[in-house]
């Protein structure tokens, strides 16, 4: 390899590992991607197991032959045991947390692990102890950012290498023997929770980005299926109406051809913005081809007709560096049509509908809406 190119590999990775510790965790996405969703119950009973397991060693630390003489001691202990049962039955019966839940469940388990550890009389024993911190990390890897991962790290070596400290100070275990555990509990405190975390969140990028237009960051195909299942099944239950939307730009190979493709480009992402925009929370918008785009909204019957009735105004200015109009279809599915027992078949035929509303209003010479209802 050459100089330049060695520079150039670790330019590439310096800028990776900087690009990981900044990047902001998405929690939403965590609990609400549907993969996520169905092995949440999994990971709450295996959290709920691992406070038990907290609790329990707390509790039997209490009543042992070694329990802490200290009334601190056995204050922190007691306090230990009684938060690991409320924590676990957090965990068995309140949904997935959010944000503030799981960084408060790491500190909680840190802060137990180190509390739970440093009681221990016998330092060799408690070098044993050090490996939870594995677990806690584990839970690191997959629930927090990188720069609370680093946070739980260097927390979790520091009283690994104090532990080290004291137990070499006691002389009770040879110093190579010493050094052997320590190396083994530094990978695993340290190097193992760092890879683990960098490399899960490499595949949660992939993952995250295959749902995704790369231009506009709206949903693609794939994503906005999955988003579009989800938000039927929540009208449905909540007896709402349905929308689908289909929203196509007027003449864009005529912007493709007078301006550039880079300036076509950019009225894609402005056509993206403002509808997105203009949709908000009510519902998702994915784009579904080179210049249309697809929005599902749920809500009352008239919240839905103003969304639709607005959309080309919310688009269209003609004061635009590159003005362009839309063509709009709708098609509306009130909460008491029978086009809901048709289940998800529903959505394919609501969404060809709308299709075909829309190339109604293109051939109607565009800059216009076309709605119905099934």
């Amino acid at each position: 390899m050459s100089s330049s190119e060695s520079v150039r590999s670790r330019n590439t990775s310096w800028r990776t590992l900087k690009e990981w510790f900044d990047e902001p965790h998405d929690y939403e996405w965590i609990s609400n991607q549907r993969s996520s969703r169905a092995i949440a119950p999994i990971f709450r009973g295996l959290l709920g197991v691992m406070t038990a397991i907290l609790g329990s060693g707390a509790f039997f630390k209490l009543i042992g032959p070694d329990a802490p003489t200290a009334s601190a001691g056995k204050f922190l202990s007691v306090c230990m045991v009684i938060g690991s049962l409320i924590v676990m039955t957090c965990w068995f019966t309140l949904p997935f947390p959010g944000r503030r839940g799981l960084l408060a469940f790491g500190i909680f388990a840190d802060l137990g692990i180190a509390s739970a550890i440093l009681l221990v009389p016998d330092r060799d024993s408690a070098l044993f102890g050090c490996i939870i911190f594995a677990i806690s990390g584990t839970f690191a890897t997959l629930f927090v950012s990188a720069r609370w991962l680093m946070a739980h790290v260097i927390f979790a070596t520091s009283i690994t290498t104090l532990i080290l400290v004291l137990a070499y100070q006691q002389g009770t275990v040879d110093p190579t023997t010493i050094a052997a555990r320590a190396t083994v509990l530094l990978g695993a405190v340290t190097v193992v929770p760092i890879f683990s975390h960098l490399t899960w969140r490499t595949l949660y990028r992939d993952a995250r980005d295959s749902d995704r237009d790369p231009l506009t960051g709206l949903f693609n195909r794939r994503g906005l299926d999955a988003a579009v299942i989800d938000l039927f099944d929540s009208a449905r239950v909540q007896e709402k109406c349905l929308a689908f939307i289909v929203v196509d730009i007027d003449k864009f190979k005529m912007v493709n051809d007078l301006h550039g493709h880079s300036e076509g480009d950019q009225v894609i992402i402005r056509t993206a913005n403002r509808l997105k925009t203009h949709i908000g929370d009510q519902g998702v918008v994915g784009r579904v081809g080179g210049e249309e785009y697809l929005a599902v909204i749920s809500g009352c019957h008239e919240e839905i007709g103003t969304l639709i009735d607005g959309i080309t105004s919310a688009i269209s200015d003609h004061s635009d560096l590159v003005p362009t109009t839309v063509s709009v279809g709708a098609v509306i599915m009130p909460a008491g049509s029978k086009a809901w027992t048709g289940g998800s078949s529903a959505i394919s035929v609501a969404s060809n509908v709308a299709d075909s509303m829309m190339y109604q209003a293109k051939a109607a010479g565009g800059n216009s809406l076309r709605a119905t209802e099934i």
